[in-house]
């Protein structure tokens, strides 16, 4: 791969590395960033999460360090204001000729680059989903283009959009080079993926459990027989753990048990259900908390409608760190469990304490949200497992399948990347799901065939481009006069376009949450064959006056996420 991709070092070229988890793809990334530096070019690696950078810039400033190579430059959002300035001035003086940072880093100050290189060019914190919006990978694409130098996408599960730019179709090669790492290096294997309908076996322990009178088991258990077992033997033989559920708190369903009365624990400002967090110093055990406002309240103990004694359901992560210390409390010691989540990681300082921890063997159970699913090598873990593959699986957003299968590929990936094998345990509501399927099988070939006839059919993106706006006011005639509006301007707009374009509109519609701080939200989806002619419809509105993005008006080309 590295001697395919070196001939393009000094003009623009497009290059897509799939590789399997544990293939070399930072090798990769090393071995030509080596010999830009050494033919006296300069070179910026993006990573999506702050969580990647210690380890990945600890790679570059090692790797660098030894050949004698100028410093590397670390910029993220962890840093503090001098750190930040300490690290920009190295770049922009030359000093540093590699840049390692998370999506802001797009825009480094280097001078004479020769590479650009994107990790994980397929996660969802590429995109900025505040003014400027703007994706970091499509940036990257366009400043290579601009400095005359290659970029090279890498992923062990790419996005759509970019598999369907560098996939041959029609006997035709793609806009991207394609290159593939099918195997891990040192002939390691994949670990082998086993699917658990939870359901069926949470009713399963159930009857044993009333047959033999065990009164220690309950309903609202998370980790299953499978996982517990697996996670029981992996400990005492020396592995670690790396458990994952996309979920903060503790739970994530307050209501009534009483089917006549229905209410739900929700936001009075947002349209969502607001999610328990166990705080022990509080007499009330906990607070309720809205994760869209912040806002919180007091747990109430009873129904406020008919006065019945209130149900905790759903899961997080808080649940799973407790039922731990209470099914595997006698194989582990107290400290040898962390949460890794947002409210557990405040800053880059907690993050890189952590991984440093999990890495010397000081922490054997490591519980956490997507942020632990990707990137990370740690040698000893034996074990990965995903308490419920089912938490994205059903959002009402087109690219949700594609989400839930790159998360269980990702988190699969972690597991038996050293000497020892691994094993991976899935569980799951939907286990014949295709998505659940492709991922167990680590087929991401079949995956994205599949998913993108379906996308064809559908006509959504990647077969098309989208842009979406989002209309919002606190009065809610407001925020519908407004949308209306809008839709009549753009509606003028496609038809002085002409017929033939095609282009489709949507909306005005509420949004999946339709309230949001008290805001009520209104959606607008165009639906076009080419990116220009959303720009020709969005440019006529926009210079009548009509369009423009504020506080009211959010205007989202490409978007990735539709909630």
């Amino acid at each position: 791969v590295v001697e395919g991709i070196a001939p393009s070092l000094g003009r623009f070229a497009v290059h897509l590395l799939r590789g399997v988890t544990g293939s070399g793809k930072t090798e990769v990334y090393l071995r030509l960033i080596d010999r830009v530096v050494q033919r006296g070019g300069t070179a910026l690696v993006l990573v999506p999460e702050i969580s990647l950078t210690p380890q990945t810039a600890g790679r570059f400033i090692e790797r660098f360090r030894l050949l004698g190579s100028a410093p590397v430059a670390v910029l993220h959002s962890g840093l503090s204001a001098s750190q930040r300035h300490r690290q920009w001035a190295l770049a922009s003086s030359g000093a540093a000729r590699v840049v390692v940072g998370a999506r802001s880093a797009v825009f480094a100050p280097l001078a004479g680059l020769g590479l650009i290189v994107v990790d994980e060019e397929h996660a969802g914190d590429y995109k900025q989903d505040q003014l400027p919006r703007y994706h970091a990978r499509d940036a990257a694409i366009k400043r290579a283009q601009l400095e005359g130098c290659p970029v090279l996408l890498g992923s062990a599960t790419p996005s759509l959009e970019s598999w369907a730019n560098a996939a041959p179709a029609n006997g035709r090669e793609g806009k991207y080079r394609l290159w593939e790492l099918h195997d891990r290096v040192g002939g390691g294997r994949l670990p082998p993926v086993e699917v658990v309908d939870i359901q069926a076996e949470t009713r399963a322990a159930a009857a044993r459990a009333v047959a033999a009178g065990d009164r220690a088991w309950r309903w609202s258990d998370v980790i299953g027989p499978t996982l517990q077992a697996a996670m029981a033997r992996t400990l005492d033989d020396g592995g670690q753990v790396l458990l994952l559920l996309n979920r903060r708190g503790y739970a994530s369903y307050i209501c009534c048990p009483q089917g006549r009365c229905a209410w739900v624990m929700r936001c009075d400002d947002c349209d969502a259900a607001m999610v328990y967090h166990l705080h022990r110093a509080l007499k009330t055990g906990g607070l309720m908390r809205c994760h869209h406002c912040l806002a919180e309240q007091v747990l109430p103990t009873v129904c406020p409608l008919c006065g019945s004694r209130v149900s905790v359901l759903g899961s997080g992560t808080q649940r799973v760190e407790e039922e731990l210390a209470r099914k595997l409390g006698g194989r582990l010691a107290p400290g040898q469990v962390l949460r890794v989540d947002g409210d557990t990681m405040r800053n880059a300082r907690d993050y890189f304490d952590a991984l440093a921890r999990f890495a010397a063997g000081q922490i054997r159970v490591l519980v956490g949200t997507q942020m632990i699913s990707k990137g990370l090598d740690f040698p000893n873990v034996r074990l990965a497992g995903v308490i419920n593959a089912d938490t994205a699986l059903n959002l009402p957003d087109f690219r949700a399948v594609e989400r839930t299968f790159q998360l269980v590929c990702q988190v699969a990936g972690r597991a038996g990347r050293g000497e020892h094998p691994g094993r991976v345990i899935v569980q799951t509501l939907s286990p014949h799901s295709p998505a659940i399927q492709f991922a167990a099988a680590h087929d991401y070939t079949g995956f994205a065939t599949d998913e993108l006839r379906l996308r064809g059919r559908a006509g959504l993106p990647p077969v098309t481009r989208m842009a979406r706006i989002v209309v919002r006011d606190k009065d809610h005639q407001k925020v519908t006069r407004n949308a209306d509006r809008l839709v009549d301007a753009l509606r003028q707009a496609i038809r002085e376009a002409g017929p033939s374009e095609g282009v489709r509109l949507t909306g005005p519609m509420p949004c999946a949450i339709a309230r949001i701080a008290g805001f009520h939200r209104l959606a607008v989806e165009l639906v076009a064959a080419r990116r220009s002619v959303l720009q020709e419809v969005l440019g006529t509105v926009r210079q009548r006056g009509l369009l423009t993005s504020d506080a009211h008006t959010a205007v989202d080309i490409d978007p990735i996420a539709l909630l």
